[in-house]
């Protein structure tokens, strides 16, 4: 058997196990994209326009008025050409965030024209032959580092090609304080923490703990949605490395991160306990952070929104993410950016096509804006006016001040995906005193090691 044939074979075997071993979106920062079809899927597809030269078929997995937004977006690119017509197919991931539908399709022969991608997945799916190289497409178009957030450039690139376009910037996380709760503790309500050492001095003032467990906290720094986005965000912040370029290995027992997952391990211990704390109802309608009885909390935009709602009079501040010398050295250090991305399957039927409505939504004035007005996520490209709108908006401008101050994205490697899932476990046995942080971490790296060879080998690469 030559060797494209070999690749075949191990292509095809390896997306039979990806989607267990690579879906996780869930993970790929604050958003959470519900698993299975919600109860309602009515405009959640759409047939292409009629009469246009082609056709294309985008896979959606977003649902509710997310997915609704995507139909619309659709729609006005429709509207501004007359070429292109847009069929959007409900995709949705499974119940652990997988996208079955679209790595199904892939392995069939029979992908759709464009699909959704979390950044860190591009080395895996780029190996594995599965996207197509938009690096000229992307010189074709006049695109370049300069047109981009940095981490989204990072974010967009494997082995010096662009793989996807980042249409959506997720910054992992603004940083915001309960002004009133501040001030009833008798911290002044106009300054948040600057470092970490900062916040376990505010905490000191705000944590009550009494003998059914923790009913006043200043943070719960292990509830950054997920133990390992927690462990990335508070890494980043004590100024660790995930990954030793040179070598291409993760590094999870670098010193600085794990000083970080200890910090947070000593915080549970301070509670008596991470299953100590007693802050919210059982039956959560909101961010526990908009109970008032937690001092200080990394958060996402929906989440204040969603507090918002409910507590229209909350009265909060917001800042970038505190930091610890001597690894960092400023606010914002431990900031990283997720988000999702869009790419075209390498079997794809009408790649030309599809790359006309990818590059519109992602990075052109107009498309960028239409999809902040329509699906309502932050862009990566720089020219967009939508920036300026976020900006200028209380609600959005932490986030903005956040994607500004991003210099870092999860280890873009082949193994990052299978690396996320071992620090959410392992980083967790950590938080609730089962092992230390170091033997937790020593661990991560070692089963990431093994997955990696694997993964390797599988492919004969």
């Amino acid at each position: 058997m030559n060797g494209g044939a070999r690749r075949v074979v191990s292509r095809r075997a390896a997306l039979r196990g990806l989607a267990g071993a690579a879906g996780l979106a869930a993970l790929s920062g604050c958003r959470v994209v519900e698993g299975g079809p919600p109860p309602n899927t009515q405009g959640l597809s759409k047939k292409p326009a009629p009469g246009r030269r082609v056709n294309i078929t985008f896979y959606s997995l977003f649902g509710g008025v997310d997915g609704q937004g995507w139909v619309e977006l659709a729609r006005r690119f429709e509207s501004v050409q007359d070429e292109i017509g847009v069929e959007v197919v409900y995709a949705p991931p499974t119940g652990q965030g997988e996208q079955q539908k679209l790595l199904v399709s892939i392995a069939a022969g029979d992908p759709p024209d464009l699909a959704m991608v979390i950044p860190f997945q591009v080395p895996q799916w780029a190996e594995l032959g599965i996207m197509t190289d938009l690096t000229d497409l992307v010189r074709g178009a006049g695109l370049a580092e300069r047109d981009f957030l940095p981490a989204v450039w990072q974010g967009m690139r494997w082995k010096e090609r662009v793989w996807q376009l980042q249409w959506d910037v997720d910054p992992n996380f603004p940083f915001y304080w309960n002004k009133a709760l501040f001030e009833e503790c008798g911290l002044d309500p106009e300054r948040p923490p600057r470092t970490v050492t900062e916040i376990d001095e505010f905490s000191r003032h705000i944590t009550q703990v009494g003998r059914s467990g923790a009913s006043r906290v200043g943070l719960v720094p292990w509830q950054v949605a997920g133990f390992a986005n927690a462990a990335f965000t508070w890494g980043f912040a004590f100024g660790g490395s995930f990954v030793d370029p040179p070598t291409g290995q993760v590094t999870p027992d670098d010193e600085r991160v794990v000083a970080a997952v200890d910090w947070m391990a000593g915080y549970a211990r301070s509670l008596g306990g991470a299953d100590r704390l007693n802050v919210a109802p059982p039956t959560l309608q909101m961010n526990p952070f908009g109970y008032g009885h937690m001092g200080m909390a990394p958060l996402g935009p929906r989440s204040v929104k969603q507090i918002l709602e409910a507590r229209p009079d909350f009265d909060y501040g917001a800042t970038l993410l505190p930091y610890e010398p001597p690894g960092a050295s400023e606010p914002g250090a431990g900031t990283w950016i997720g988000g999702w991305g869009a790419f075209i399957p390498s079997e794809a039927r009408h790649p030309e096509a599809a790359w006309e409505f990818l590059r519109w939504f992602a990075a052109t004035p107009e498309g960028t804006l239409a999809e902040f007005e329509t699906v309502n996520y932050p862009p990566g490209y720089l020219g967009s006016p939508a920036l300026e709108r976020m900006k200028a908006d209380r609600m959005l401008k932490p986030s903005y001040d956040a994607m500004f101050a991003a210099t870092n994205i999860k280890p873009s490697l082949p193994a990052t995906n299978y690396f996320s899932q071992q620090l959410e476990i392992h980083v967790a046995r950590a938080i609730y005193g089962e092992v230390t942080a170091a033997e937790a971490l020593r661990v991560v790296k070692e089963n990431t090691r093994r997955e990696a060879e694997r993964f390797r080998n599988q492919l004969g690469l």
